[in-house]
């Protein structure tokens, strides 16, 4: 009995002490980097933020300047094989808009860093840098040139214009291309351009089918395979296309082949962050940012243009045929002048 009354005297001595604790760590400002060079543009955008931590950060997402250092110092060193600082580049701020929608992160516009200059394939790339006081670096090496194979060059450059569809039958869509030295997945795109005019406006306009993506072999060439009916298919269920409210016509433009390629660095960081399907949830975690998290890493784009547009089969199908033949398209090209489908 009496070893019951000193139990029931230790339990409700444990639970009248206090129970309030802190769960949050002590506030550490962290720099969050993502950058990614392409030197097959003009204009390089590095992304600097920083962590955060409080009693609702679901809520601090929104607040557009909590994940922004007070004071940022940055640039770009261009280094040669045995790290010597040939180039520096200088990066400047501005605001880039994002659309609402985005994700659990603020809207309406975001802090970006960038610089303006022609990159050397040859060459390593350290971003190196400050926020409050914070250092944080990483080095990137760049993917070099890689173009399209002769023959299917040849074939999309043709005079008669791009077949995909004959009498019921489409044709299959093959790119091909040679690799790069330093590509670890190739992504494929068709980007179909059109000009809308829509409510009297002109407005040039285009929408990408993803056909999808390749690992590299190590060398010669790689080539990806479908078919012209799920371009068709795409373009139905695009929501752009589908809504013609005020459109009077989308005059067909030419279409482009890009083949996009990412260095082992974004590969690993991509590869890492995928949907886990596995009974086992914990992931290992990736970032080559020194002092900080994210990534620098790079890609490069190849991209090769049609001589001309649809032939008159294909773009007859896009004019009428059962997937877009709601959508209002037409073509300007003076050899179909005689032709249901022209629009001059």
């Amino acid at each position: 009995m009496k070893n019951i009354f000193y139990l029931t005297v230790l339990m409700a001595t444990l639970y009248s002490c206090k129970t309030d604790f802190e769960i949050n760590a002590a506030y550490k400002k962290i720099p969050i980097i993502y950058g990614v060079l392409d030197q097959s543009v003009d204009t390089q955008f590095i992304k600097i933020n920083k962590s955060f931590l409080g009693t609702n950060n679901s809520a601090y997402s929104s607040v557009n300047d909590s994940m922004y250092f007070d004071d940022v110092t940055v640039r770009i060193e261009e280094l040669d094989d045995d790290e010597n600082v040939l180039r520096l580049f200088s990066l400047q701020e501005k605001f880039v808009p994002v659309p609402p929608g985005s994700g659990i992160f603020f809207t309406g516009q975001q802090k970006v860093y960038y610089f303006t200059d022609i990159l050397d394939e040859t060459k390593e790339y350290k971003i190196v840098g400050e926020g409050d006081g914070q250092p944080f670096s990483a080095t990137t090496n760049l993917i070099a040139d890689f173009g399209f194979e002769l023959s299917f060059k040849n074939g999309l450059q043709s005079p008669r214009g791009i077949g995909w569809y004959n009498s019921g039958v489409y044709s299959e869509v093959v790119p091909k291309w040679r690799q790069s030295d330093d590509g670890e997945v190739y992504d494929a795109t068709v980007r179909f351009n059109y000009t809308e005019y829509r409510n009297g406006i002109a407005t040039p306009l285009s929408v990408d089918w993803y056909m999808g993506s390749v690992n590299s072999t190590g060398s010669g060439t790689l080539s990806i395979k479908s078919d012209a009916e799920s371009f068709f298919a795409f373009l139905s269920n695009s929501t752009i296309l589908q809504d013609t409210i005020g459109v009077t016509k989308r005059v067909i433009g030419k279409i482009e082949f890009r083949i996009t390629s990412i260095n082992q660095i974004l590969e690993t960081y991509i590869d890492i962050n995928k949907p886990n399907s596995a009974i086992a949830f914990d992931k290992p975690d990736y970032t080559n940012i020194e002092g900080g998290r994210g990534i620098f890493g790079s890609r490069y784009t190849s991209i090769i243009t049609s001589n001309q547009e649809f032939n008159d089969k294909t773009t007859e199908h896009l004019c009428f045929g059962s997937y877009t033949g709601d959508f209002k398209f037409c073509s300007n090209n003076n050899r179909y002048n005689t032709e249901a489908y022209y629009c001059p």
